[in-house]
C-alpha cells in the first residue's frame, strides 16, 4: 500500500512560524515587564520619634584649609572627619565635626626614610612624642594606623608587629596627653571579628586602652550586613565584661561606601540607614579615584571625597544625598519597609520646618524598578487635621555619577486633602541606585 503525504512548501510555513514566535515573545516579555515592576511598601509614623539617633555624616580627607568653600561643607553638618594632616584642624572643628587624626598618614607607608615603624621603633616613638607635644590642648581622636591588615600598600609587617607599633604609640600618647586622650584602632579594611578579638586581647594583656574600635565597610555587595557588624561588635566587645578594662567608649566605621557606590544615592543611603539603625558612633565616607581615563584621587582634590565637581565645586548627586540626610537627622521618626533594599529615613522637621521622607534603593545593576506605596501615618503629629490640604513635593536624586546636579529633579508637586490621620502616596518606577525626597508641608 502506498501512502502519499502532502507538505506545504517550507517557504510558506516559515512566515507563519515566525509570526507565531513573535506573538509568543511579545506576550512573554510583556508579562515579564508587568511582573518585573515589583511593589514595595513603607510605613512612616510621624507620631513615633526615633530615639538615640547619631548622625553618620562624616568624611575621609577631601578638604584643604580653604577648599571647597564653607558653603559646600556647612549644609552636610559633618560629625566625624578623618584626616592625615593638621593644617585643617581649625576648619574641621569649626564645621562641628570631631577631628580624627590618621597618624600613619603623617609617618608614611614605606615612603619614610626611617622605614616602617617596626624597622626603627626608637624613631617611631620619637615621632609620636613630638606629634603629641606639638598638639597638646587640641581635641584629637588618635587613629594610629590605617588598614594594617592589608599588606599592600598600608602595612608590610606582621600582625604582631602592628600590635607592637600600636603599643608604643599608645604609651607615649597616654604619657604626654593624659587619661582623657582618645586613642584607638585598628581601622582594618573590613569587619574581621577574629582580627579585632586578637587586637583587643593583645591590648588587654599589655594593659593598653582602646578607647574606640574601628573598621571599614567598603564592600557594596553586603550593605545589608553593616548593621549586623556594628551590633555584633557592641555585644561581643564593647559591652563584654571581659574587655571592660580597655575603656572602649566608641565604635567608629571610619570608612564607608565602596568605589562602585561612591556616586550612587541609593547605595549611599543604604550605608547611612543601616549604620544609623545599629547606632554606630560615627562614620566617614571613603574616597576613591575618579572614573575618567585620567584617574585622580578624590581624597586630595578638595572635592569632599568626590561629592562636588573639582575646581567649580558644583554639587553632585552624592552631595545632595548627604545634605538631605543631614537635614533630617535631628528629628528622625520611625519608618518600616517591607523591602530590605529600599530604605526610608523619615523626619518630622527639616531646617525649613517641613516633614520629609528620604528614600534610597540599592541592589544589583540589573534589578527591576519598583513601585513604592508610602503610608504616611499620624499626620496629626505634624499639626495636620482631617480635611486639611497639604502640599506634597517629590524630588528625585538622580544616579548620574560625576555630573553636576544644580538642584534636585522635581517629579511631582501637588496639593491634596487629608481624609483622616494618614495618607497613602505612590512613587512609580523607582529605579535601583536612585534616591527620592518627599517633602510634606501645610
Amino acid at each position: 500500500m502506498q501512502f502519499t503525504f502532502n507538505f506545504k512548501p517550507i517557504n510558506k510555513l516559515l512566515p507563519i512560524c515566525l509570526a507565531l514566535v513573535t506573538v509568543l515573545l511579545i506576550a512573554y516579555f510583556g508579562q515579564q515587564n508587568a511582573i518585573a515592576q515589583i511593589r514595595s511598601n513603607i510605613t512612616v509614623d510621624f507620631g513615633q520619634p526615633a530615639t538615640g539617633i547619631i548622625s553618620m555624616s562624616g568624611f575621609l580627607h577631601g578638604i584643604d584649609p580653604t577648599k571647597p568653600p564653607d558653603s559646600s561643607v556647612k549644609p552636610l553638618q559633618p560629625k566625624l572627619w578623618r584626616v592625615g594632616r593638621l593644617d585643617v584642624y581649625d576648619r574641621v572643628i569649626a564645621s562641628g565635626a570631631e577631628f580624627q587624626l590618621l597618624v600613619s598618614d603623617l609617618w608614611g607607608y614605606g615612603t619614610n626614610p626611617k622605614g616602617w615603624p617596626y624597622q626603627n621603633y626608637p624613631e617611631w616613638e620619637a615621632f609620636i612624642r613630638q606629634l603629641a607635644q606639638q598638639n597638646k590642648g587640641k581635641k584629637i581622636i588618635w587613629d594610629i594606623w590605617n588598614e594594617p591588615d592589608l599588606i599592600n600598600p598600608f602595612w608590610k609587617g606582621s600582625r604582631e608587629q602592628f600590635f607592637e607599633t600600636y603599643k608604643r604609640a599608645y604609651k607615649i600618647l597616654r604619657e604626654e596627653l593624659g587619661p582623657s586622650a582618645m586613642i584607638g584602632g585598628p581601622s582594618i579594611s573590613t569587619y574581621n571579628k577574629e582580627y579585632l578579638a586578637a587586637f583587643l586581647d593583645y591590648c588587654k594583656a599589655n594593659k593598653l586602652e582602646v578607647n574606640f574600635l574601628a573598621w571599614h565597610e567598603l564592600n557594596d555587595t553586603i550593605i545589608l550586613f553593616v548593621d549586623d557588624h556594628v551590633i555584633d561588635a557592641k555585644r561581643n566587645f564593647q559591652q563584654s565584661p571581659f574587655y571592660k578594662e580597655l575603656k572602649l567608649q566608641k565604635i567608629y566605621v571610619n570608612e564607608i561606601v565602596g568605589e562602585l557606590a561612591q556616586y550612587q544615592p541609593g547605595e549611599i543611603l543604604g550605608y547611612l540607614y543601616n549604620l544609623e539603625y545599629a547606632k554606630a558612633d560615627g562614620a566617614c565616607r571613603a574616597c576613591w579615584d575618579t572614573t575618567g581615563a585620567k584617574k585622580v584621587s578624590n581624597c586630595f582634590n578638595n572635592t569632599l571625597t568626590g561629592m562636588v565637581v573639582p575646581n567649580t565645586f558644583e554639587p553632585r548627586a552624592a552631595w545632595w544625598t548627604y545634605k538631605a540626610y543631614a537635614d533630617g537627622v535631628n528629628s528622625r521618626v520611625l519608618s518600616r519597609s517591607d523591602n530590605d533594599r529600599l530604605v526610608a529615613l523619615a523626619s518630622k522637621s527639616n531646617p525649613e520646618g517641613k516633614a520629609q521622607v528620604l528614600l534610597g534603593y540599592f541592589d544589583r545593576n540589573y534589578s527591576s524598578a519598583t513601585t513604592v506605596t508610602l503610608n504616611l501615618a499620624n499626620l496629626q503629629a505634624l499639626g495636620i487635621q482631617s480635611g486639611q490640604k497639604i502640599s506634597l513635593k517629590l524630588e528625585k536624586i538622580p544616579n548620574n555619577l560625576e555630573g553636576a546636579v544644580q538642584k534636585l529633579v522635581t517629579v511631582k508637586e501637588e496639593s491634596v486633602s487629608v481624609g483622616g490621620n494618614s495618607l497613602n502616596y505612590v512613587i512609580s518606577n523607582f529605579n535601583v541606585h536612585e534616591g527620592y525626597l518627599l517633602t510634606v508641608s501645610k
